[in-house]
């Protein structure tokens, strides 16, 4: 287990379990928590030892949006508009910053990542659970587009996943009334994949996140891309990258085993490689 107090990270059997860790905040997130996970993700890109990544939060939360003392001005890192704290070229130019920036990187970390929601995933904690490959949440789950409650338009991220996993008009509901939807009502909606008992999102979410973990992995990565590439691309440029995308996997060890096995008729052993 390796910790940073407001984030927790442990290896279980190839998935790496990232845990919000501000309980007392219900898993709100500041800049310095944001920094640190940013910098996490792109840590795990690199580390082959994990294969998929399950997100999710300590306590009574999975992750209820931006911390508020940030979101109020009143915090030592400005907040455009509402502090006279001198913000940095970075953040001027990205004034969300690294808030922003953890929504790319679950996207760009290039492994599944699953969410494991308990509790509230409002406001930028609903940006970081759209963003995932796949959400498993327990009847306490609720989510919120939250940033319109408190003034703001929304941010890292949510309008470009809401619309694409729900229907326009949900969306454009949730952004423009902050509404709390229960844990039935986003799993109607589309927004939750798996609907489990109280308590049983994480062993649900660990449960599937392993069963990835034994897989072609380098497959999984290259297959993942091509998904989330053919969100902005035509047809001809999604079957060209697939064509590239096939070639490469079908360099690795596993390609070879996964043929070997299917014409041996036994079930093939995978080793990410």
């Amino acid at each position: 287990m390796a910790d940073k107090d407001h984030y927790l990270f442990e290896v279980d059997e190839g998935v790496g379990v990232v845990t919000f860790n501000r309980p007392d905040r219900l898993n709100a997130i500041n800049w310095a928590l944001a920094t640190d996970l940013v910098q996490l993700f792109r840590d795990l890109r690199q580390r082959d030892e994990v294969r998929v990544i399950v997100l999710t939060g300590s306590g009574r939360s999975f992750c209820s949006g931006g911390d508020a003392d940030w979101l109020s001005g009143s915090d030592d890192r400005g907040i455009p508009g509402l502090s006279e704290a001198v913000l940095e070229r970075y953040q001027r130019k990205t004034p969300a910053g690294p808030f922003a920036e953890f929504t790319r990187m679950i996207v760009e970390v290039e492994k599944p990542v699953i969410a494991a929601i308990h509790g509230p995933a409002m406001g930028a904690g609903l940006a970081y659970a759209l963003a995932c490959d796949r959400r498993f949440a327990d009847k306490n789950a609720r989510m919120c587009a939250a940033m319109v409650r408190l003034g703001f338009s929304p941010d890292c991220g949510i309008t470009y996943f809401l619309p694409r996993l729900t229907s326009l008009s949900t969306s454009l509901m949730m952004v423009e009334t902050g509404k709390i939807l229960s844990a039935d009502e986003a799993f109607a909606a589309g927004l939750i994949d798996e609907l489990v008992d109280e308590g049983q999102a994480l062993p649900a979410a660990m449960a599937y996140a392993k069963k990835l973990a034994t897989g072609p992995s380098v497959a999984i990565d290259l297959a993942r891309r091509c998904v989330h590439k053919a969100l902005t691309s035509n047809l001809d440029e999604i079957l060209d990258y697939e064509a590239v995308a096939g070639t490469m996997s079908a360099h690795t060890q596993d390609a070879a085993e996964g043929t070997k096995s299917f014409v041996e008729k036994r079930k093939p052993v995978f080793k990410g490689q």
